[in-house]
């Protein structure tokens, strides 16, 4: 960066919000483990989210401050840091992925059958397995071939992001089409089911701004490591012009930005969080929030209820 005053915007913005991204997600982590109330088998994957955030985060805050401060990592570390940096984004983006498959799983299947697919030990058992699989891949093409790394960084993994976003988009309209058309069939006496219909469709509006949100934040940048990758492999050196590098500046502060709005969506919009983010305020002292959701309305359990559309709201409500 020739231009001064881009260089001290540039790294100011991305040390701020890495920062910030980086602390937010640790809480969210450090939440998840430590309170009994969001320890659910519907959060695995967003803990899975917020870990994985939370590495992305931190490693781009130590980049740019080693790069800002013009330390060298030496030993080629700076590779292998990369590395670990498109790890945790990559697993973000399955992340966000396996939450949608959980839901639309938990909706059109476990709901209407006797099974039980989605449980608490087949969910960790994905998370273990993500966790291991995705950094050993990344790592040791790294430790065996650069040429093969490099194809990895700039071309698979946008690829990546890109069908994975797409393909979770889909899951999420299939999975609100479903709930509009239950809610249609729901009484108008049946005002307990109506709300917990209701809440479903806030719970997917979430995860929809979250997919909303990831894909304005990834897509200049899955183009710029597209881009750099064509170029890398055509003229065999990097892209040098000063538009490419304001692109890439602008793609880097909106990846940071992301891990940022994660679990502020989350945070705000989710119940369970939004309650324990309550009650952390007023155990500080601050004002105390009037829930408007304190008081969820359980339906009875001595109501009959055939309509299947009824049941699979009332099967789903806690799992989605």
């Amino acid at each position: 960066m020739a231009d001064p005053l881009r260089t001290y915007i540039y790294y100011a913005s991305m040390l701020v919000f890495t920062c910030s991204g980086t602390l937010i997600n640790l809480a969210t982590v450090c939440a998840i483990l430590l309170n009994k109330a969001l320890r659910k088998k519907q959060h695995i994957f967003i803990f899975s989210l917020a870990l994985a955030d939370c590495t992305s985060a931190a490693e781009m805050f130590i980049s740019n401050l080693f790069e800002f401060l013009e330390i060298s990592f030496g030993m080629g570390a700076d590779s292998w840091i990369e590395c670990l940096f498109v790890t945790g984004l990559v697993i973000s983006i399955i992340s966000t992925l396996a939450i949608a498959f959980e839901r639309l799983i938990i909706l059109r299947i476990d709901a209407l059958g006797s099974r039980r697919i989605v449980t608490a030990r087949r969910s960790i058992a994905i998370f273990v397995v993500v966790w291991i699989i995705v950094p050993a891949v990344y790592f040791l093409v790294r430790g065996f071939s650069k040429a093969a790394s490099n194809t990895f960084l700039y071309f698979v993994s946008p690829c990546i992001v890109i069908v994975s976003l797409f393909i979770t988009a889909i899951c999420y309209i299939l999975i609100y089409k479903k709930i509009a058309r239950i809610s249609e069939n729901v009484g108008l006496n049946d005002a307990a089911l109506q709300r917990r219909a209701k809440n479903i469709k806030k719970v997917l509006v979430t995860f929809a701004l979250v997919i909303a949100s990831t894909s304005a934040c990834w897509i200049i940048m899955c183009c710029v490591l597209l881009v750099e990758y064509i170029y890398l492999i055509y003229y065999l050196q990097e892209l040098e012009t000063l538009w490419f590098k304001v692109t890439a500046d602008i793609a880097n502060v909106l990846v940071s930005i992301n891990g940022i709005l994660n679990p502020v969506i989350i945070w705000l919009r989710l119940t369970d969080f939004r309650a324990q983010l309550r009650a952390g305020f007023e155990r500080l002292g601050c004002r105390k929030y009037v829930s408007q959701n304190s008081s969820q309305v359980t339906s009875d359990s001595t109501t009959a209820v055939t309509n299947r559309s009824v049941s699979t709201i009332n099967i789903t409500m806690d799992d989605i």
